[in-house]
Order: structure tokens, then sequence, then C-alpha cells
């Protein structure tokens, strides 16, 4: 009888044990998190091409043709806002909250964009930063191509039908912002070709950023340039003929840096290939802390321009 008699006390007691810890994740997650609006959810972006002529949208054929992922027919902007299905034509728009059918959907500078099938990506310059993708807030962003995926991240589009290569080559490619204190988020570019630019990336206020296996190449002033009291890490990478671009904008450049780090930034580059640049291949000024280890520079002019560490040891820390 007794053995009988406890059972309905064990019950009771379970009841009341998952009936606060349900209360407590509810208030929790009204108290921790429910003025903060965050994405932190991955999106794909689809390629895109030429083909029947520049600033096709619109396409007919099987899936994969023309970079159509999801084989809907839509590429480019019209895939930006044709439904909640996470996946968008243009990076800037897989960047942002999403609009019309897809709004609440993308990254909202906090998630990783993963570029899913190869194609060119020039995109319209945001004439307040002059820059052609701007990233900027506080969470954690990467933009990455999958593997086997050729993303050309380019200021010249051949053909465009807006006008638009002669004001992406005298801007910046990528501009990255973070600046306000206690932000902790950082951003990471990956398996990227970047080109044909003013400045191909540029890395601002107290931003922390990782380029991994990327290419930056024909860009006309710098290639990679850090500022104020960024922090960037470098790794597998290679820059090409940084300051030799020729295209229809003017090519002229004071600078033709590979890599400029400048003010108080710090700068760690690894395992990276630096060649034929028509200035510097790394340039270190004012107060920036650079290091480097098994970096190749060649044929750049010079190598290296001001007191750039040289890491014997893998680990370095310098």
């Amino acid at each position: 009888m007794k053995k009988s008699a406890q059972r309905p006390a064990g019950r009771s007691a379970r009841l009341v044990m998952f009936s606060l810890l349900a209360l407590l994740l509810f208030v929790g997650a009204g108290f921790w998190g429910g003025t903060k609006v965050e994405a932190n959810h991955p999106v794909l972006v689809e390629g895109n091409c030429d083909e029947p002529a520049p600033g096709t949208t619109i396409i007919t054929g099987p899936a994969g043709t023309c970079g159509d992922y999801d084989g809907d027919g839509r590429i480019g902007t019209a895939e930006d806002t044709d439904g909640a299905d996470r996946i968008f034509g243009t990076l800037n728009a897989a960047l942002g909250p999403g609009t019309g059918a897809a709004a609440g959907t993308g990254a909202n500078m906090n998630g990783r964009i993963v570029i899913v099938a190869s194609g060119r990506f020039s995109e319209a310059v945001n004439p307040m930063t002059n820059a052609m993708i701007d990233i900027n807030g506080s969470g954690n962003v990467t933009i990455e191509a999958a593997p086997g995926v050729e993303a050309n991240i380019g200021a010249v589009l051949q053909g465009d039908p807006a006008g638009g290569n002669n004001i992406r080559q005298e801007a910046i490619g990528i501009n990255i912002s973070y600046g306000v204190a206690g932000q902790d988020g950082a951003v990471t570019l990956r398996n990227l070709k970047i080109r044909d630019f003013a400045i191909g990336v540029r890395v601002n206020v107290t931003s922390r950023v990782n380029i991994d296996n990327c290419v930056f190449e024909s860009n006309r002033d710098i290639g990679l340039q850090t500022l104020n009291t960024s922090r960037v890490a470098v790794g597998n990478s290679q820059f090409n003929a940084n300051g030799r671009r020729i295209g229809t904008a003017n090519n002229t450049t004071a600078f033709g840096y590979a890599i400029m780090a400048a003010d108080s930034s710090q700068v760690r580059i690894r395992n990276t290939t630096i060649s034929h640049s028509l200035g510097a291949g790394i340039a270190r000024i004012n107060a920036a802390d650079v290091a480097v280890y098994r970096v190749k520079t060649y044929f750049n002019n010079p190598d290296i321009l001001g007191g750039v560490v040289i890491a014997t040891d893998p680990n370095f820390s310098q």
C-alpha cells in the first residue's frame, strides 16, 4: 500500500519540476533575448552569369542553368525577394534582413552566407560609403564560396546594362566597419576572388576579420587595407598584380600596394603569396603592427615597406 501510494506523489513532483523548468525557460527567453532581433542562420546565394545578356534575372532551363541553384528560373535581384526560402541572388540582400516575400530571412548582419553556385557578383555601390558591399553591426558574419564554387567579386561586369563598371572601379569592394564599444563579433571571408576595385577590402575601426583562402587581384590602389585599431588575420591567400589594373576607369595609382596596414591596426599573415604589385607587397604605415610567417613575396616594389616582424615560430604571437 505504501508503495502504490507514493507513485502519485512522485508523478506530482515531476510535473511540478517540469512546469517550473518550462516557466524559467519562458521567462528567461523574454528576459535575455526578447529585445534582440537576430538572424544567426545560414543563407545561400546563387551564382549568376552573363547569358543571354548581362543583367539577366529571369532564365529558362533546368536547375543549375546560369547559377540557378534552386531551379525556379530566377537569379540575381529576382531571387532576392521571391520567397522565404533563404536563397538570395545578391550578397547585399543576403547580408540584410530580407525584404518583400523574403522579409526576416536574410542574415541580418549575423550569420553564414554560402555562395553555392559559381558566378560573378558586381552589385551597386553605396554612395554613402563608396563600397559595393558594406558589413557593419555586432554579429558574426561569414561570406564564403562552397567547395568547388568560384565566386568572383569583381568591379567589372562586361557589358553592364546599368553602366556601373567605372563607379565600381573607383570604389571599395568590401568595407568592414565594426566600431561600437562592446561589439565582439567577427567577419570571415573565405574562398573569394576580389578584383578590379580601387581598394579590394578595407577594414575599419575595431573590426576583427579573418581572411582565408582568398585571392586579391588587380585592385588599383590597395588589395587589403587595415585602419584604426582593427585586427586582421590572413591565411592561405594570394595577392597578385595589385596596382596593375587595366580598365575603363582611371588606372593611375599612388600606391599599388598588395597590403597596407596603417594607424594602430594589427595584421597577422601566414602561408600567403604576394607578387607583382606595382608598389609594396606589404606596407606598414604609422604604428601598425604586422607579423608574417611563411609569407612569400616576389617582384613587388619593394617586397616589404616599413618594420614587419618575420616570424620563425609557427605559433607566432608577436
